[in-house]
Parts: structure tokens; C-alpha cells; sequence
């Protein structure tokens, strides 16, 4: 099957893989799925260590997304903080908005979150809910091939920080808070609300 994105003429179900493997094409050309986790672990921990003392300035919109992105992943992938194409758009039994409607999708969530002010001035248990539905509803965009995840933490965390409260997913085992997205995800709101209360919104910064 052929697809085509940028320009660009691709056979395979997965043109960000190289042929035949789930190997995503990196600037390294490191052909093992083991060792290319370990490399961008390192290099996105690095990053994202540097974003947490140096937040971006900015609109909680797309393009930050996409700014947090390229940051992030620039030094492992050529397509970091692009948009993603081709027919990827699942996994496991968790299925994101296809590659056409990303960027419609992304008018209606981001113009939510700037019609409530970014959720600025709410008080703690409104604020989690609110928190818990953007945070679904984000990561059903899933707007990049990798590094959904980690970019996203990002965002929230500066998005809370900006309106006034101070959150922490490294309070939360990986596999637990992917459960939580999960649930989230199938509009169970339950998991993520009791993480959000109980690990992640730590305190509320004095004003």
C-alpha cells in the first residue's frame, strides 16, 4: 500500500518505521527497538529537565504542542514538532484521531481551553475535572507519531502552573497513569480524578 505525505511517496504501513521493523527512522540510524528507547529516554529526560525550569512563553494552543514537541525530540527525529500523516492511528485497542482531522479536532479542544481561560481562578475540585476532560481529550488527538505522552506532562504541567496550581506525574507509576488515560479515554473519568486529587495536584500556590 502506498501512501504519500510531504511530497514524499511511501510504501508499508508505517513510513515513519524502517521497512519491516517498528523501528522509527531516527537521525542516529539505530536499527534496535531496544536501544533506541534507551537513547531517547535519555535525550527527552534531558529536555524535558530543561523545560521544567524554563517553561516556554505562550498560548496553550497547537503550536505550543508542537513547539514542546520539537524541542524535545529534535536531536532523535527530523519530523519532531510536525504534525503526524500517514494511516497511523492506534494502539493497542486505543484508537486517535486519524491524521485528516488532527488539525480540526485540535480547533475545537484548544478553543474549549481558551474559552474557560485556560482554567485559571478555579477552585481545586473544579479544576481537577476540568484537568481530567482536557487531558483525554488531548491525548485522543495524539497529534505526533512518538512522545505523545511525555509532551503532553509537559504542557499540563505549565498550564497548572500558570493557573496558580502545581502538578506532578512523577508522583504516579508510568503504568498506572497510562490506566488512567485509558479509562479517560473511554470517558471514565474515575481513575485519572483520583490521581489528579490524590498524587499529581499537589498543593495550590499562595497568591
Amino acid at each position: 500500500m502506498k501512501y504519500e505525505y510531504g511530497g514524499v511517496e511511501y510504501e508499508g504501513d508505517d513510513f515513519y518505521c524502517y521497512p519491516d521493523t517498528k523501528v522509527l527512522v531516527n537521525r542516529f540510524d539505530i536499527r534496535d527497538y531496544e536501544k533506541l528507547q534507551e537513547i531517547e529516554r535519555d535525550y527527552s529526560a534531558t529536555k524535558i529537565a530543561l523545560l521544567s525550569a524554563n517553561p516556554f512563553k505562550g498560548t496553550f494552543d497547537l503550536k505550543y504542542l508542537q513547539k514542546i514537541h520539537r524541542f524535545i525530540f529534535e536531536d532523535i527525529y527530523t519530523w519532531a514538532g510536525r504534525i503526524r500523516g500517514g494511516q497511523f492511528f492506534s494502539k493497542g485497542e486505543t484508537e486517535f484521531c486519524r491524521a485528516p482531522m488532527i488539525y480540526t479536532y485540535a480547533d475545537n479542544v484548544f478553543g474549549k481551553l481558551r474559552n474557560e481561560k485556560w482554567l485559571r481562578g478555579l477552585p481545586r475540585e473544579q479544576f481537577i475535572e476540568r484537568m481530567a476532560y482536557f487531558m483525554a481529550e488531548i491525548n485522543t488527538l495524539h497529534p505526533f507519531r512518538e512522545g505523545n505522552g511525555r509532551t503532553q506532562r509537559v504542557f499540563f504541567e505549565e498550564l497548572a502552573r500558570r493557573a496558580r496550581y502545581e502538578i506532578n506525574f512523577g508522583n504516579v507509576e508510568p503504568d498506572e497513569l497510562l490506566d488512567a488515560d485509558i479509562a479517560a479515554y473511554n470517558k471514565d473519568y474515575t481513575p485519572m480524578l483520583v490521581l489528579l486529587d490524590e498524587k499529581i495536584v499537589s498543593y495550590k500556590k499562595d497568591s
